[in-house]
């Protein structure tokens, strides 16, 4: 038996701050001592892979330790370190669609250098390939056994077409569902408040398909916790109601920003571009006095809202709304 299984009977989730914007607390990585091996499930941008390497070495293990990483879906901010980390032969287990991408991450870093600009660098930095070998492509409803536990996959699409929630329980057969990692099929709560974020970026945004999402972790059992990358460990079913409703509040009214924000093409070109400078002007300053007296009541401070709320992540609902609005992806509810 090994130092750390005789350390380690029982399994153990410990919370990794992956300084996300360089906001404490914005989001996670979790190490899950298990039975026989450590596991992380999600790893942060690139950028955060030297801190959680020392976060790791707090709790007396190393990288090439790690038994596997599990990450919901490929966005930066959940696996843009996966393939540091598969540089000490960890294996990355992934949803199908997202294997590719992290084998070659070429088109993901185009794609996110196009979506956060100048932030880029200093916040997310380039993901690096990954060897195929080490590449575990897991199809919905598979179980695999890593660390000496149960890892199944529940396909939970809509923020991402590459999206996986993880349920986790013991290897025995009769061993019931601890704990689901939902990544942000179930939204975001801003840190130190209960505010919970809508994150719709482009370009996979589909509200038919989250709604069915929703549905499949409605079906888990009663009394088990969602472990969201951003904002910890909740109660499943209530925050599921909690986020439910927050969809169905701000869906409409995206889509209604979203029309506002449409220039008149009757009009010359530079009256087009004047009006559309205009309207999405006015569209910003309508979702941004609609999201920060929100904010602010569940406990959000002003510094934090600013930041997490700003006119980038605002800017970047509305065109992921736009995107799915176009592609026929849209609905007003969950």
């Amino acid at each position: 038996m090994t130092r750390y299984a005789a350390a380690m009977p029982n399994s153990r989730l410990v919370m990794l701050d992956t300084n996300y914007l360089e906001i404490p607390g914005a989001a996670a990585a979790y190490l899950v001592l298990g039975p026989t091996a450590p596991v992380l499930v999600e790893c942060g941008c690139a950028v955060a892979f030297d801190l959680l390497t020392a976060q790791l070495a707090d709790h007396n293990v190393r990288p090439k330790e790690l038994a596997g990483i599990f990450v919901t879906h490929i966005h930066l901010d959940h696996a843009g370190s996966a393939g540091h980390f598969a540089r000490e032969g960890v294996p990355v287990f992934v949803h199908p669609r997202g294997a590719r991408h992290l084998i070659d991450p070429a088109r993901l870093i185009a794609g996110s250098r196009a979506v956060h600009g100048a932030r880029y660098d200093r916040h997310y930095g380039d993901p690096l390939p990954i060897a195929p070998d080490l590449v575990r492509a897991i199809d919905d409803g598979a179980t695999v056994s890593c660390g000496g536990l149960r890892w199944s996959a529940i396909e939970t699409l809509g923020h991402a077409r590459h999206h996986h929630a993880w349920t986790l329980s013991h290897e025995r057969s009769d061993a019931a569902v601890d704990r689901v990692f939902v990544g942000d099929v179930l939204g975001m709560i801003s840190p130190g408040s209960s505010h919970i974020s809508i994150p719709v970026p482009p370009s996979d945004i589909d509200i038919p398909a989250w709604r069915t999402s929703l549905a499949r972790l409605r079906a888990l059992p009663m009394g088990i916790h969602a472990v969201l990358t951003h904002g910890g460990s909740v109660p499943l079913h209530a925050h599921l109601r909690a986020f439910t409703a927050r969809m169905n509040e701000e869906l409409p009214l995206l889509a209604e920003l979203v029309e506002t924000a449409k220039s008149d093409q009757a009009k010359s070109d530079q009256a087009k571009s004047d009006q559309a400078t205009s309207d999405q002007l006015a569209a910003d300053a309508r979702y941004r006095d609609f999201l920060l007296p929100r904010a602010k009541a569940a406990g959000l401070s002003d510094a934090l809202a600013a930041l997490l709320l700003g006119k980038a992540f605002r800017a970047m609902n509305l065109a992921g709304i736009a995107d799915s609005i176009a592609h026929g992806r849209f609905a007003t509810s969950v």
